[in-house]
C-alpha cells in the first residue's frame, strides 16, 4: 500500500509553513482527487485540509515500488539446466525468467510455481 509523507518547514518572515509531499510504494504515479467535496492526493488517500491548497502534481515526489530480487548467487541467466525427473526416464529444464527468478518446465511448477527441481538447482549453486 503506498504512503504519504509530508514535511513542513518555515522560512524567515513567512506566516505558513511550506509543505512538501512524497510518495512511497505503489504502483500509480501521483495525481489529485476531490470525492464528496474533500480533497485528497492519491495513492494513499492523504485528505487535505480546507485550508490547504492543492499542490502541483510535479512537486510531489514519487518512489514507486520495487520488488525485493531473489537472492541468486551463482546461477547464469543464460543457462539452461536439465535436472531428471523423479522417475529418472525423463529430464526438464530449469532456467531464469525475465524477473530474475527460476522456473521450471514440470507440471508441479505449473501449478505450484515451485517444484523440487528448482531447490536442487538453487542448492547446487550455493
Amino acid at each position: 500500500m503506498s504512503k504519504v509523507l509530508v514535511s513542513e518547514f518555515y522560512q524567515h518572515g513567512w506566516e505558513k509553513p511550506k509543505r512538501k509531499y512524497a510518495i512511497y510504494g505503489g504502483l500509480i504515479p501521483p495525481f489529485t482527487m476531490t470525492c464528496n467535496g474533500e480533497r485528497y492526493i492519491m495513492p494513499g488517500w492523504y485528505k487535505l485540509k480546507q485550508n490547504e491548497e492543492t499542490p502541483d502534481i510535479k512537486d510531489i515526489a514519487y518512489y514507486p515500488y520495487k520488488p525485493k530480487r531473489p537472492n541468486l548467487p551463482n546461477i547464469d541467466s543464460n543457462k539452461v539446466y536439465k535436472v531428471k525427473s523423479s522417475k529418472g526416464n525423463s529430464s526438464y529444464e530449469v532456467q531464469m525468467n525475465n524477473s530474475g527468478s527460476l522456473e521450471c518446465s514440470c507440471p508441479g511448477y505449473g501449478f505450484r510455481r515451485k517444484c523440487r527441481h528448482v531447490t536442487e538447482i538453487m542448492q547446487t549453486s550455493i
